[in-house]
């Protein structure tokens, strides 16, 4: 199961997405990606396409094949997105992390 990193809009009621219950109050989620469709259709914004820790970012796409450069990844370990440039993981300010 992959996950996504979405934040809430500014308000709005809280949204239940196959019986999990999502708070707009609690800020940026990591989600499920057959929940994330759901609070997407519902005002919430993707931040990363994909998300957990540094020791888990993923060297391959969920079908197995390479990772297309552009994917992004919220790493919760360092509390910010990177981008998969090809050959590796870059931060916003273009260093290798």
């Amino acid at each position: 199961m992959a996950m996504h990193r979405l934040i809430p809009p500014a308000s709005g009621p809280t949204i239940v997405a196959n019986g999990r219950s999502y708070n707009p109050a609690a800020g940026a989620q990591d989600v499920p990606d057959f929940d994330a469709v759901i609070l997407e259709a519902n005002g919430w914004s993707v931040i990363g396409h994909a998300s957990g820790t540094t020791a888990s970012r993923p060297t391959t796409s969920s079908a197995g094949t390479r990772l297309v450069t552009g994917f992004k990844f919220f790493d919760s370990t360092i509390g910010k997105t990177v981008t998969w440039d090809g050959k590796a993981w870059r931060k916003e300010d273009g260093t290798v992390g």
